[in-house]
């Protein structure tokens, strides 16, 4: 989240992908108790793939 602040980026932990992932898990009880398949209903964007290296970079800026 920092780095879409400092870039001027959308974050990747958005509450429409946080709500799609709430709707997910639900789902799976769902689809567990009644021994049936559940239709997600929300929708998202994919969120857009980190940079390779990203992590390595963010330790290595550290010091």
């Amino acid at each position: 989240m920092v780095n879409a602040i400092l870039t001027g980026k959308i974050h990747r932990a958005s509450g429409e992908l946080g709500y799609h992932v709430l709707e997910a898990m639900h789902g799976f009880h769902i689809s567990s108790e009644n021994e049936t398949h559940y239709l997600m209903k929300s929708t998202c964007v994919k969120p857009e793939s980190l940079p390779a290296g990203f992590l390595f970079s963010a330790e290595t800026s550290k010091s």
